[in-house]
């Protein structure tokens, strides 16, 4: 699985599940699974963290509606800079 694959199927995941991959890119190879899992990926983003990015991207747009590249965007951004995906 990539870390678009991740992100397309978001609402799959628990909210208290993390996301691992082997770079913050989309087509890096991912997987979501407990915190505390053993897994040679690192580290990337909790489920809840990811849902909150893409949530503000579409509140900082209204009436916008998100593609999967603007999530995946909005991730990585996050995930890179803890920080919101400003309106460019």
């Amino acid at each position: 699985m990539t870390l678009r694959d991740v992100i397309a199927r978001l609402d799959e995941f628990g909210a208290d599940e993390t996301i691992f991959a082997e770079a913050a890119t989309p087509d890096a190879r991912a997987e979501v699974a407990s915190e505390d899992a053993r897994t040679d990926l690192s580290y990337l983003l909790e489920v809840d963290l990811a849902r909150a990015a893409i949530e503000v991207w579409q509140a900082w747009r209204p009436g916008e509606t998100p593609t999967l590249e603007s999530k995946l965007e909005a991730v990585i951004y996050y995930a890179e800079n803890d920080a919101w995906l400003p309106v460019a």
